[in-house]
């Protein structure tokens, strides 16, 4: 029993044209796309990561040991003239007071009790101060 098609019917091509039709309109229509613009990096005296360093040649150990022997010797030098410079403004102090006190040259120089001390006592080692007292509060340097 076959039963004609009726004329309200859709067939199956005339269908799928509609729906095909139906997602055409749906779709969102692409805007226009510019080209990328290519970003202009700015040269820098830095490497690139993954780029290589080219040849260095490895300092012998007998001049790379002369060389850190070498800073160690310089920043000596720099500590000792630090050192002394701090000294002479201990010796400066003694123009304003006659006698003066461990506290007082931590105080003036922002140092340790211990830092204090250990000044006082190279000074008094170079014959330019004297200790008056043995030990507490009582203990002061003048100038000799």
């Amino acid at each position: 029993m076959d039963i004609p098609p009726s004329n309200s019917t859709l067939t199956e091509a005339e269908n799928e044209q509609k729906t095909e039709e139906k997602q055409a309109e749906n779709k969102p229509h692409p805007e226009p796309v510019s080209e990328p613009v290519q970003a202009i990096e700015p040269s820098t005296a830095q490497m690139g990561r993954n780029e290589p360093l080219g040849e260095v040649k490895p300092e012998p150990k007998s001049q790379a040991r002369n060389s850190v022997r070498e800073i160690l010797a310089k920043a000596q030098q720099v500590i000792q003239f630090r050192k002394r410079k701090k000294l002479d403004k201990i010796m400066a102090l003694f123009l304003q007071h006659s006698k003066i006190t461990n506290d007082e040259v931590e105080k003036f120089l922002h140092v340790s009790d211990a830092t204090a001390t250990r000044y006082l006592s190279i000074l008094e080692k170079e014959n330019r101060i004297k200790q008056v007292g043995k030990t507490g509060k009582g203990v002061s340097y003048s100038r000799i």
